[in-house]
């Protein structure tokens, strides 16, 4: 889980990081065989192209000599004294997970690539020990807050007793949060659970049990009543947690949340950045293939400091630019292909296709090894949920580390699809934001559009270039009985109001396009929460369609109601940033229509739209 309070703190564009390489470990991974490629994914010889622009990079002569590891703090709250055994547990997780890294990475074609451990004179691991500022009972799992001052003591910690800044490292926090009653063998936990970062730095908050262990991975006939799984065995507990552990250290070196294809699943098991954080070691049990590391994240960490051992300009963010897009749906998904340039090589382009609600734990994802003029094509395979609507992102990754998004990849290039009910991709709103975006430039600076545009994005830029109000427009009831459709942002308001930025129509205060998951809108209302447009209708219409949402600059929960003569007509669910809600609503008899869009969680973030609404009605 990502928590949503680090978002701003550690998904910059800027990336960090050093590593040297384990020798046992290296010699083990060199001796893993390479992992059988699906059709859709990059070729052996695309994965050697990347591999050779990455040593390319990290063999200059300029490269920078430093060491990254990671940094491992065990915090115990103040009423409690640690678990037993900690530290050489500990130990034993981190070096399981550096092996599954290794063993994935190798399995890619990255040989010699994996986290780095700060190990002590005694083999174990270098673990700074922090007594809290917080009691026991005063931590939550979910509450940021609670995060926050966990972390601050170990930075305290980190400073004075080793002089380092943790704010420019990669941080491993156990929080002691478990509570568990060996007689009856329940357990629980309310620690901190979540990650974020990049290739410079990043948190990842765990939680540490007596029960942590990787020597009970393969352990099926003891069990444990869990407080959030139930009755497990105390093998599968180690999966969870242990596979918890992997899982947000991911974060913490800026992947985001994907999922394994069904090809994927029936071979390989489930994405570690997927629900793998619970199968991590179940082949241990024989109860399945266990976790793997997607080839679209081992490509990414390859190049993290960690993974590379270089420290080259890792400094230096990353800028790209796309062009000459072609999309083309076909039997296997989405062909995609494009040009990319930057001022940084890029090795790899990561896509992943997001469908709507679910947050990105069900991201389709692909990869693309651009070639020596920056030209790529990948494959995008579609989500398993059909008849919906997905966002697609694209990342670059930079030979450095950087990278255009970390574990939010919808901060990269993104666009929007349909995924029909057959599971095909429809791209005329990824085409259209592609268009718009290639001539938005120039437009915005007074230049005349090209001619070729289409004329969806012609009339998108008209109403943009159109002065932002309402003076002059009719009242629905003023308009002539022969129009039978009208844009709502195309009449006058008996009254408009917003909570942020004051009122707009067809655009953000900005002066951009309305763009929600369901991509770019031709016409619609800005609506951040509060927000109230009341029209006059004098019974004239017979319908509203449209649908409510969060604009892709919202980060709030919104709740968008319709009423017509003060009845409620129609009341959304919870819109967040991944969820449209469509209506089509009969308004035979109103006389005053009304849209509210309110914010569920405050005002913070609650950047509401209505996109596309249209009054409609039958000729006289």
């Amino acid at each position: 889980m990502i928590h949503s309070f680090f978002r701003l703190a550690c998904c910059t564009l800027l990336l960090t990081g050093v590593s040297s390489l384990a020798p046992k470990a290296a010699a083990e991974g060199a001796a893993a065989s390479l992992r059988e490629l699906l059709p859709g994914e990059p070729t052996r010889a695309d994965l050697t192209r990347a591999l050779k622009v990455l040593q390319a990079w990290e063999n200059d002569t300029h490269q920078e000599k430093a060491r990254r590891v990671l940094r491992v703090c065990y915090w115990t709250p103040a009423d409690r004294e640690p678990q037993p055994r900690h530290r050489e547990r500990l130990t034993g997780v981190l070096r399981h997970i550096q092996d599954f890294y290794l063993r994935e990475m190798t399995a890619w074609g990255f040989p010699g690539r994996t986290i780095q451990l700060d190990l002590a004179s005694d083999g174990m691991l270098k673990l700074y020990e922090v007594r809290g500022t917080l009691k026991s009972a005063e931590c939550s799992e979910t509450d940021g807050n609670d995060g926050r001052a966990i972390r601050s003591d170990c930075l305290r910690v980190l400073r004075e007793e080793a002089g380092i800044d943790g704010d420019k490292e990669t941080l491993v926090i156990f929080c002691n949060l478990v509570d568990w009653d060996p007689a009856t063998r329940h357990i629980g936990h309310h620690s901190p659970y979540y990650a974020s970062g990049n290739s410079q730095h990043g948190t990842a908050w765990q939680v540490d049990s007596v029960l942590l262990d990787v020597a009970s991975l393969g352990v099926k006939d003891q069990h444990v009543q869990d407080r959030q799984y139930g009755r497990i065995s105390l093998g599968k507990y180690n999966s969870i947690f242990i596979g918890g552990v992997c899982h947000e250290l991911g974060h913490a070196l800026g992947l985001p949340h994907c999922r394994e294809d069904v090809a994927m699943r029936a071979t390989r098991g489930k994405a570690l950045m997927g629900s793998g954080n619970r199968t991590y070691g179940d082949e241990l049990r024989g109860e399945g293939h266990g976790s793997f590391l997607s080839l679209t994240h081992a490509l990414k960490l390859a190049a993290h400091p960690q993974f590379s051992g270089s420290v080259r300009q890792m400094g230096t963010g990353l800028r790209v630019k796309f062009s000459d897009w072609q999309l083309v749906p076909n039997a296997a998904g989405l062909r995609v292909s494009a040009t990319i340039s930057g001022n940084l090589p890029v090795h790899a382009v990561l896509a992943y296709a997001d469908p709507e609600g679910g947050g990105d734990y069900d991201s389709a994802n692909g990869v693309g090894v651009p070639d020596a003029s920056g030209h790529f094509t990948l494959t995008l395979p579609a989500p398993e949920k059909k008849n919906t609507t997905a966002r697609l992102h694209f990342v670059a990754v930079a030979v450095n580390g950087a990278a255009t998004a970390g574990v939010w990849s919808s901060q990269a290039v993104s666009m929007s699809a349909r995924i029909t009910a057959d599971a095909a991709y429809d791209v005329t709103k990824a085409v259209q934001k592609i268009e718009f975006d290639a001539c938005w430039p120039d437009v915005h600076e007074g230049k005349a559009e090209s001619p070729t545009v289409s004329p969806a994005v012609r009339e998108l830029l008209r109403r943009l270039r159109a002065p932002d109000s309402s003076a002059g427009k009719p009242a629905p009831s003023a308009v002539p009985a022969d129009k039978l459709e009208i844009a709502l942002s195309d009449t006058l308001p008996a009254q408009a109001n917003t909570g942020w930025q004051g009122v707009h129509f067809d655009r953000t205060p900005e002066g951009t396009p309305l763009e929600g998951p369901e991509g770019l809108f031709i016409h619609g209302l800005y609506a951040h929460a509060e927000a109230v447009h009341e029209y006059d209708l004098s019974g004239k219409w017979d319908k509203i369609t449209g649908s409510a949402c969060l604009l892709r600059q919202g980060f709030g929960v919104v709740q968008a109601t319709i009423h017509g003569d003060g009845r409620v007509l129609w009341t959304s669910p919870d819109l967040k940033s991944d969820i449209s809600a469509s209506f089509e609503i009969s308004l035979k008899g109103v006389q005053r229509l009304t849209l509210h869009m309110h914010g569920l969680k405050g005002k913070n973030g609650a950047w509401g739209a209505w996109g596309e609404p249209l009054l409609r009605r039958a000729a006289p």
